[in-house]
């Protein structure tokens, strides 16, 4: 029966290679953005395990450390430079990833892109930052996030400053580079983001596969009922029906993971987590690779099985089109259940495990979708029998009538797009918390500093900016503020008391004790970064913003160990995550409308085709073309607005665990809907004229059944 269904599909003409292309490319489609989101988790997945060795698991008190390390961020031309000082290293020990050999002390080692802006830019600006101009190495691969990533490891000596410098982040005893702590940073973020992400794409990913392997069944309905009754068994019409639909879905799968392969170098352009990927992060494994196809596969068979269980049961209600497809009032448990599901992930996830949180509110999301995939048939039936009860034109009652006795079918041209505007009802309110975040970079740079040394270092800060020619501000002395600090850094001419920070310029103390981080040791024995003495800030703002990283690296060594950063870029890693998600919230809304117009088209593709007899029979008495477009026109519109509401309700309690719905009629959240209603409309209109041929061809004379 295989190889029969093969020649049927191979010697089915236009018609059916058409069809199967169709089918084909909605696979292909739904296949490459499951591949891509996929891709983006084994991507983070290797990003960690190359860069782990920077967060090491402190070494045990029995252990010998075979080096201190801090990891820092600096910035050097508008970039992320992160600084890994490793203290008083064992030239003996096992290296980290990407260095062949322990560094000795005073040595540098720098990643492919800090060594070229280290050959480019003046050593003011860079060089003069660390103890050699040399680098005496490069980082390879196995030790960096991305190709363009910078990164510098210098070999500190015992004792050195780096260790008591104020700053938010630890010193700590390295026993081994293999021994990483767990994943609580701002990667384990990222992945449970991915989660949400790919959570948010598998059900339209399995309703256009569903829609795609429908097209196939519907073309050829009729001819299999006729096998039926000429004596096949039901298994045979069974393997005849799935056979083409599983080989062409199989062979689309292959094409999409290939093209996912194929375009990894251009998607390893795509800026998340500071910069890009190495395209090879991108690609699944060959057996991840093997799962998707045959995840794809098995989908579209159930499909296509499911498409077809009138034919097997009775192919004599085929023929004669005795089995409208109900919607019954049971499916309102499945909304029930939804939510619960839902509120128990929320709660799970709450209380559970951090490296799982977006996973079990991934499963969360999955049950509000299936909710709305379950009730929108019901959705259907009742606008069916409203508009039929009120009709007062031929179209409003052909609509009505075809609405009511197949709410299935019609609900599934709109289930791609009610999907879009639940994603986009969870996105809105998001958008605007996610837009108040950002703040803008004030350029002020802040050296800290012990109090009693504050008006030293912003004398000699100002003295050594007088001698290279940089005019710039100082002061006055505030709390310390900036990097690891929480007060404001204002920067002004005038002398005085900060009202913020209760801190007078004139004596350089602070009212507020600043004991050491229990923590965050700095001392060789572990005892704290900061020490016992009160850290204040003295801000510097250059008047000429192109002066700020050669500001940066000549007052560096006025505060030994410490780095010179604004606010802004202290907070560099927050600011990347919080661009990131709008990228991200941009990324996962144009995909889902991809896929939705994908199914969409697809769908109303196979509806035409479902119902092509009726049709037929209609034109054959008479109807105007004109006519039957507008009974398609009107089954669409108002459901697919009902359905939107319901959707939209749905997507903002899905999202009430992070935003206030009520920011949804903020100006960004208000723009994302209004956008996502004039997209759908315009999507709607352009599958109805994309399908009006087939509809002409279906319907102009007797012609095939299939």
């Amino acid at each position: 029966m295989i190889a029969l269904s093969m020649r049927l599909l191979r010697l089915g003409g236009r018609r059916a290679w058409s069809a199967a292309g169709l089918v084909g490319a909605g696979v292909a489609v739904a296949t490459t953005l499951l591949a891509v989101a996929l891709g983006a988790l084994h991507g983070l997945d290797a990003r960690e395990s190359r860069t782990g060795w920077r967060t090491p698991a402190a070494a045990s008190p029995e252990e010998t450390p075979m080096a201190l390390l801090r990891a820092r961020t600096d910035q050097v031309a508008g970039r992320a430079l992160e600084q890994i000082d490793l203290v008083d290293p064992r030239p003996d020990a096992a290296p980290p990833p990407g260095l062949p050999r322990m560094p000795l002390v005073g040595e540098l080692w720098v990643s492919p892109a800090l060594a070229d802006l280290l050959r480019t830019l003046p050593a003011g600006e860079l060089a003069d930052r660390y103890p050699t101009a040399t680098p005496a190495g490069v980082l390879g691969e196995a030790g960096l996030t991305r190709p363009d990533e910078l990164v510098a490891v210098v070999g500190r000596p015992a004792g050195d400053p780096v260790l008591t410098a104020p700053g938010p982040s630890d010193v700590v005893p390295v026993g081994s580079f293999d021994r990483t702590e767990a994943d609580t940073t701002v990667a384990g973020i990222y992945r449970q983001l991915t989660y949400v992400a790919v959570a948010l794409m598998v059900v339209p990913i399995a309703s256009l596969l569903g829609a795609s392997a429908r097209l196939t069944a519907a073309r050829r309905v009729e001819r299999l009922a006729t096998l039926r009754l000429l004596g096949a068994s039901t298994r045979q019409v069974t393997v005849t029906a799935v056979a083409e639909v599983t080989a062409v879905a199989t062979v689309a799968a292959v094409v999409g993971v290939a093209a996912q392969w194929l375009l990894a170098p251009a998607l390893a352009h795509i800026s998340i987590a500071g910069g890009g990927w190495f395209a090879a992060d991108l690609r699944p494994s060959p057996l991840v690779s093997v799962a998707i196809v045959a995840g794809v596969a098995v989908l579209a068979t159930g499909a296509a099985i499911g498409g077809l269980r009138q034919v097997v049961v009775s192919p004599l209600g085929v023929a004669r089109r005795q089995q409208p497809q109900h919607a019954r009032l049971i499916r309102l448990l499945g909304l029930v259940g939804g939510l619960a599901v839902f509120w128990i992930a929320i709660v799970a996830s709450q209380g559970g495990p951090a490296a799982v949180a977006g996973l079990i509110f991934g499963v969360g999301v999955l049950a509000l979708f299936g909710s709305v995939s379950l009730i929108g048939p019901l959705i259907v039936r009742v606008l069916g029998r409203s508009m039929t009860g009120r009709a007062r034109s031929v179209p409003a009652l052909l609509a009505g009538r075809r609405l009511l006795d197949d709410p299935k079918g019609a609900f599934r041209p709109l289930a791609g797009l009610t999907l879009a505007v639940f994603v986009a009802g969870f996105l809105a309110p998001l958008t605007t918390v996610i837009a108040g975040e950002v703040g803008a970079d004030d350029g002020v740079l802040v050296l800290q500093a012990p109090a009693a040394q504050a008006d030293r270092v912003a004398a000699a800060a100002s003295a050594r900016l007088a001698t290279l020619g940089v005019a710039a501000r100082i002061g006055p002395v505030t709390a310390a503020g900036g990097p690891g600090g929480t007060a404001e850094t204002g920067v002004s001419a005038e002398t005085g008391v900060s009202a913020e920070t209760g801190v007078s310029a004139e004596t350089g103390t602070t009212a507020a004790s600043g004991p050491a981080s229990p923590g965050n040791p700095g001392n060789p024995d572990g005892s704290g970064a900061r020490g016992t003495e009160d850290i204040v800030a003295v801000p510097v703002l250059p008047e000429n913003p192109a002066d700020r990283d050669r500001v940066r690296t000549a007052l560096a060594p006025l505060t030994p160990g410490s780095l010179v950063l604004t606010r802004a870029e202290a907070d560099d890693e927050e600011i990347v995550l919080v661009e990131d998600l709008r990228r991200g919230t941009l990324v996962v809304l144009v995909a889902t409308f991809l896929i939705a117009a994908t199914a969409t088209g697809t769908a109303a593709a196979a509806r035409v085709l479902d119902h092509r007899r009726p049709l037929r029979l209609l034109r054959l008495a008479g109807t105007p073309l004109a006519m039957l477009d507008r009974a398609r026109w009107a089954e669409t519109v108002l459901p697919l607005l009902v359905l939107g509401g319901v959707a939209l309700a749905l997507g903002l309690l899905c999202a009430s665990p992070f935003a206030s719905a009520v920011l949804v009629f903020s100006p960004s959240g208000l723009g994302l809907l209004g956008g996502v209603l004039v997209a759908g409309v315009a999507l709607v209109a352009a599958t109805s004229a994309a399908s009006r041929p087939l509809l002409r061809s279906v319907t102009a004379g007797p012609g095939r059944e299939d």
